[in-house]
């Protein structure tokens, strides 16, 4: 094209017709040999890489100057470079070039010019810079690498080359292959057994392809995340490592090849983590089976620490251990020669003792036969009793009846003069009782003045007791619980109260009680008794009415050992069917499954709430109760599968920053508890004999053999400040048409044990709250607790030497104590004044950080009592509970097996069989762990015969809302189980989400 060009202007140059004659026939014979040289594979001019341009395709001067104009007199410079390329399945691929300046661009293939024809051309021009481009592309078809392929053995490459003014640039080679994977692989995985916790490695070498393959392992068919478990790792080779199985890795493997033809997948390889047995620790010597010379004593282990799983081996040696033991033989007593006879004694005997040690009685022998001491008559009969005649005489005479008869007289004269005296006492008290009651409000003692202990309130002691005088200290942290007999009855809000003086409130206190009990019973009888005006009562602790047969309180009382208040507790005899024991009010239940009884067997089962303060866990400083102390028994009872303990905690667990423990205590229940780690949360082994399930606000504990007593403990994590919830409560007595006003307000952990404990002591008090409890959480950074307060109304001011007072951290979070609370009283400075109003703020640290506030509102009622808007004692439960002398000490009846358990025993039977067995899809037990949030240590339940049968039962002992069976469901239906959901929905009678 450059040569036609530049003949074509040397044409113009001509002007005369002979001229243009001779132009006309050169230009014919040049255009020619140029055509015959292009006809013949219609390549462009050959080129010397080496060179610049050819001369045949030389520009002429007039566009050399337009290319030097616009390229600036450059090299070609390449944008895009070819890059290498596969060919799929006969689609050819397209390889291009884009340079800058350029005139033309043209490919090389295998060393050889690719035709003009098989080029496509495109020119642009950037609009910001101004700069042309030149790009060329060209497609490769699979035949013409295959003939390379088959002519030479080599692959098929191709480069650009550019042409400028100043000369010829060439681009980077790319090489065109034929995409391909084969079938077989080099090396496969097989399967394997490995010990639990040790490493494992699976081979896999991919079958060649082009481009190489890549190598990925399938876990069930589960894509294996390697960069999200790192417990896994591919190396280079393709082989899969496991660092240390566990035995959720038990599984089929199955490595996969794949490159951009297609993948392939080698043999599938199982993988069995199993576990070795081992020797539990040998028991006791047994007694020697020889009474009396040489005889054989042994002693056993057990080989189930752990026990062999999955094909593990078991344990080597003998389980049971004999060894030579010597008894003593028993050597009876015998007795000693007779001493000699005494002199003979005032009664005309003597006597003589003999001793049982000729020989002594050892090693269990009998003790002499017969008496040590033998009595005879030393006179012959002719003793004479004188001094008994002689009495027999003098009591004869009418002497000695008449001095008789005085002493009688005076004897009786003296009874008559004592009693007169105590009548006269007790009747002086009476009136001095009396008289100082007309003269009081016959409602409540005076309330204490706490001007006087308020000079440092940041200091202020720690009272175990509840002190009645002029100089309370207005902080304590004594428990406030409730009187041993006191009982529960149940009446509507809106029921009018009056407490009369019942004999029963003079009752005496029990011996176990606290101090503070005591004080608050004595205090509680000079108190308006609160009993219902309506005869409707119901039983507190049940959800309904049980037959006479089910609970017997005698019965059930008599379960209950000595050191537990039946009323905190729940009781009652089990059978193999399964029942549930729950106190209702403190949050604290006991499910036993059906199953975990033999057959035919009953077994009388109690669990208990302890608040007293021996009975508490000591911690250190940086520890902090978060439940109650759940008690249950009888201390040792094994089952045969695990029962499930609730109960409450206080832990705010949406930071995840605390390290909790569950301890148990294994001492004599009447003894103080020594206690040891359960289960230290999140740091689980084989050899941990509980399962902690820790929800937002319950913690559910799975165990087959029952400790005396459980408690949950936690710190903050390392660097961490961790959150225990405190619940904020305002309680007072009923405010007096005259004197001071006194309120308190507890802070106590957020469980509802804890508020339930102060329920029961205000209540004897005659206290009702003032507000609606509230939430406050409160961190671990060593701050106070602070409490203020403000906005009180005209007429009344804090006897406080300031308006807010602060509890110590350390009283808040690491006492072992209950009812933390402070009091506050309000003096009346104003006597027409009959309501009271405030608001307290609570906060810890500033006021700046996170505060709560509570609102006082009271008024002077006819009756002496709040109004009816004010919040009872028992917020948000209906109907209002109130305590009296007959409900509360009858410990709560268990509940059947029909109120409890809302799968029948025939439908979990079918579950078993249904999601036992494990699937490569995973929906099987593990699926319905997962889904049911229960898989923090799935190898719990992996080690149990049936895992889906103890998943059920956490499921039961978690979920007591009527949309249970609902929810079930719709988890199963997530999970792809519709078989499983028709084996519920066909086997429950309760009606069910469609």
């Amino acid at each position: 094209m450059g040569f036609s060009t530049s003949v074509k202007r040397c044409g113009k140059m001509l002007r005369s017709g002979v001229e243009a004659g001779l132009f006309v026939a050169l230009l014919s014979t040049l255009s020619i040999v140029t055509t015959a040289a292009q006809e013949p594979g219609d390549y462009p001019m050959p080129l010397d890489p080496a060179s610049s341009f050819h001369p045949s395709i030389v520009p002429d001067h007039d566009s050399a100057l337009s290319l030097e104009g616009m390229g600036g007199g450059d090299l070609p410079t390449f944008v895009i470079h070819p890059t290498d390329a596969y060919i799929v399945k006969n689609r050819p691929v397209t390889l291009t070039c884009k340079a800058t300046p350029a005139i033309q661009i043209y490919f090389k293939c295998n060393n050889e010019w690719v035709r003009a024809k098989f080029h496509k051309h495109f020119d642009s021009t950037d609009p910001e810079t101004g700069v042309s481009y030149k790009q060329t592309s060209i497609e490769v078809t699979k035949a013409e690498v295959d003939q390379r392929l088959e002519e030479t053995g080599e692959n098929f490459f191709c480069l650009c080359v550019a042409w400028s003014s100043e000369g010829s640039s060439r681009s980077e080679e790319a090489t065109v292959q034929i995409a391909y994977l084969r079938k077989d692989f080099i090396l496969e995985p097989i399967s394997q057994g490995v010990p639990n916790e040790t490493p494992v490695q699976l081979q896999c070498r991919p079958p060649e392809g082009v481009p190489t393959p890549e190598v990925v392992w399938l876990k069930n068919d589960e894509e294996i995340q390697v960069d999200l478990d790192i417990n896994f790792i591919i190396t280079n080779e393709g082989n899969l490592i496991i660092n240390q199985a566990r035995l959720s890795d038990t599984a089929n493997y199955t490595c996969v090849a794949k490159n951009i033809v297609t993948k392939r997948r080698s043999v599938t390889a199982r993988v069995t983590v199993y576990v070795n047995g081992g020797w539990s620790t040998w028991s006791t010597w047994s007694e020697c089976n020889s009474q009396c010379g040489r005889g054989l004593m042994r002693r056993t282990r057990t080989c189930t620490n752990p026990a062999p799983l999955n094909g593990g081996a078991t344990c080597d040696g003998d389980p049971v251990q004999r060894a030579e033991c010597t008894t003593l033989c028993p050597v009876d007593g015998g007795w000693s020669e007779w001493s000699k006879f005494s002199a003979c004694g005032r009664d005309c005997n003597n006597w003589r003792r003999r001793e049982c040690n000729d020989p002594p009685p050892q090693f269990g022998g009998r003790y002499c036969i017969g008496d040590n001491m033998e009595t005879r008559n030393c006179t012959g009969g002719l003793c004479r009793d004188s001094e008994e005649s002689d009495l027999q005489i003098q009591t004869n005479s009418p002497t000695f009846a008449s001095a008789r008869s005085e002493d009688n007289l005076a004897l009786y004269i003296s009874l008559v003069g004592a009693v007169t005296v105590f009548l006269l006492v007790c009747l002086f008290i009476i009136v001095v009782w009396w008289r100082k009651n007309r003269h009081s409000d016959h409602s409540y003692v005076a309330q204490p003045d706490l001007t006087r202990s308020t000079g440092n309130v940041r200091g202020f002691p720690v009272m175990p007791t509840l002190a009645f005088s002029d100089d309370k200290i207005p902080m304590t942290m004594s428990p406030l619980h409730s009187n041993n007999s006191l009982k529960i009855k149940v009446v509507p809000p809106d029921v009018p109260m009056t407490r009369p003086i019942t004999p029963s409130n003079r009752s005496a206190t029990p011996s176990n009680m606290s101090t503070l009990q005591r004080n608050a019973q004595i205090m509680s009888n000079s108190l308006p008794d609160m009993q219902p005006s309506t005869p409707e009562m119901s039983d507190v602790g049940t959800s309904t009415r049980r037959p006479s047969s089910i609970y017997d309180a005698e019965n059930l009382a008599k379960i209950l050992p000595s050191y537990v208040d039946p009323a905190f507790a729940a009781c009652g005899t089990i059978g193999a069917e399964g029942g549930r024991l729950a106190i209702q009010e403190s949050g604290v239940s006991l499910l036993i499954p059906s199953g975990a009884i033999t057959d035919g067997h009953t077994e009388d089962i109690f669990i208990a709430v302890l608040r007293e303060e021996k009975d508490r866990p000591k911690m250190n400083a940086k520890q902090t109760l978060l439940g109650p102390v759940v008690a249950v028994g009888p201390h040792g009872l094994h089952f045969r599968k695990p029962v499930i303990v609730t109960f409450g905690h206080a832990a705010g667990l949406r930071e995840r920053n605390w390290e909790l423990t569950l301890l148990s205590s294994e001492s004599h229940p009447n003894r103080s508890p020594s206690w040891q780690n359960l289960v230290l949360i999140g740091e689980e082994t084989l050899n941990t004999t509980a399962y902690c399930q820790v929800d937002e606000r319950d913690c559910h504990v799975m165990v087959e053999h029952l400790s005396s007593r459980y408690a949950l403990i936690g710190q903050s994590a390392p660097a961490t400040q961790a959150v225990k919830r405190l619940r904020l409560a305002v309680i007072a007595a009923p405010l007096q048409p005259s004197g001071d006003y006194n309120f308190r307000v507890y802070c106590v952990a957020d469980n509802s044990d804890e508020l339930e404990g102060v329920v029961q002591s205000e209540a004897m008090l005659g206290g009702q709250m003032l507000d609606t409890p509230k939430i406050l959480p409160f961190k671990d950074n060593g701050r106070d607790l602070c409490l203020s307060i403000e906005e009180t109304l005209p007429g009344w001011k804090s006897r406080l030497g300031a308006n807010f007072q602060e509890i110590p951290f350390h009283h808040v979070w690491g006492s072992s104590q209950t009812g933390l609370h402070c009091s506050f009283m309000m003096e009346r400075t104003d006597p027409q004044i009959q309501m009271v109003t405030a608001r307290i703020q609570v906060f810890q640290g500033s006021p700046e950080e996170e505060r709560q506030s509570l609102n006082i509102t009271a008024s002077v009622s006819r009756e002496g009592r709040m109004p009816q808007t004010t919040p009872s004692l028992r917020h948000k439960r209906e109907p209002t509970l109130l305590r009296s002398e007959s409900d509360l000490a009858i410990p709560k009846a268990p509940q059947t097996p029909a109120e409890v358990f809302r799968l029948p025993p025939a439908v979990r039977a079918s579950l078993r069989g249904c999601l036992d067995i494990p699937n490569v899809k995973g929906n099987d037990w593990r699926g319905l762990a997962k889904r049911l949030q229960v898989d923090r240590y799935i190898n719990y339940f992996a080690t149990k015969p049936s895992p889906t049968d103890h998943i059920l039962d956490l499921w039961e002992a978690r979920n007591r809302d009527d949309r249970a069976i609902e929810e079930l469901i719709l988890v199963l239906k997530d999970m792809g189980r519709s078989d499983a959901c028709l084996l519920i929905e066909s086997g429950v009678s309760t009606p069910l989400v469609a």
